[in-house]
């Protein structure tokens, strides 16, 4: 992904640096999520094309958040929870997120859920 200069679905120019990347990352999920709000789809049948998209984001995702980018790290602990219900990479993710900014209060928060509802952890939440 390193090497991307242009975007995998619309073969659109990427924006320049990790921020672009992320931005690029961000855009399918907030779509598909609205059409799951919307109740068109669900997260847990999502159609091929729709799951591809969510696969090439959490890609763009690990990739922004190896170059650095904090929020990239908790976007992906979203996907992975909420999405794949990868309850043991969304920790990680999260803890990745807390690594890079200590004060990142949604990756604390999202962290305590997770481990209080998806481990039974009430002391590590």
């Amino acid at each position: 992904l390193a090497e991307l200069r242009t975007c995998p679905l619309c073969r659109a120019e990427l924006p320049p640096g990790v921020d672009g990347l992320y931005e690029l990352a961000v855009r399918p999920i907030m779509r598909i999520q609205g059409a799951v709000e919307r109740g068109e789809v669900s997260w847990a049948s999502l159609p091929a094309a729709q799951q591809e998209e969510m696969d090439e984001a959490a890609a763009m995702l690990t990739e922004a958040g190896a170059q650095g980018h904090t929020a990239a790290h908790y976007a992906l602990g979203v996907v992975l929870k909420n999405v794949w219900k990868d309850i043991g990479g969304a920790e990680a993710a999260y803890r990745a997120a807390i690594a890079a900014d200590p004060g990142y209060a949604g990756a604390h928060f999202n962290l305590g859920v997770l481990l209080e509802d998806g481990r039974k952890d009430i002391d590590g939440a």
